[in-house]
């Protein structure tokens, strides 16, 4: 399974998920790029953001923490243990539901604002199977 960039685990740590913004959630840069490839030539350009925009979002969770990763020229990490996670929220716009993508909202306490969020994963639902046996395995502790 892959790792992040510059992120090593820990003594008796086992990846259980790794992933990155959803090529769906960029469908109005596609659209863009659709309309505009032939009477401008921009599309290439939103083609490129849209990349871009995946390749420099990372997301991983392990048996002890969640790591979350965004930015090509500001980044912004933030590495979350699995016992300060409290609850989450999935929320699914319009346009999430229909291409399956949205966003993960991470409530811990005391942390930076109290909520971290993973935008744009695909298949959250699917998610939530991994985050209720952690939450469940630290709530018992």
């Amino acid at each position: 399974m892959n790792t992040p960039k510059g992120f090593s685990l820990e003594e008796n740590e086992k990846p259980i998920w790794y992933g990155r913004m959803s090529w769906k959630a960029n469908w109005f840069l596609i659209l863009l790029a659709i309309l505009t490839i032939w009477p401008f030539g921009l599309g290439i350009i939103f083609l490129i953001l849209g990349l871009l925009r995946i390749l420099s979002t990372e997301y991983f969770v392990s048996t002890k923490r969640i790591f979350i990763r965004y930015g090509l020229f500001k980044k912004t990490v933030w590495q979350i243990r699995n016992e300060w996670v409290s609850s989450y929220l999935i929320s699914q716009s319009f346009f999430g539901k229909l291409f399956n993508y949205g966003r993960i909202w991470i409530s811990t306490p005391g942390y930076f604002s109290g909520v971290t969020i993973i935008k744009d994963v695909s298949n959250p639902i699917f998610f939530k199977t991994i985050l209720d046996p952690l939450l469940i395995t630290y709530s018992l502790k």
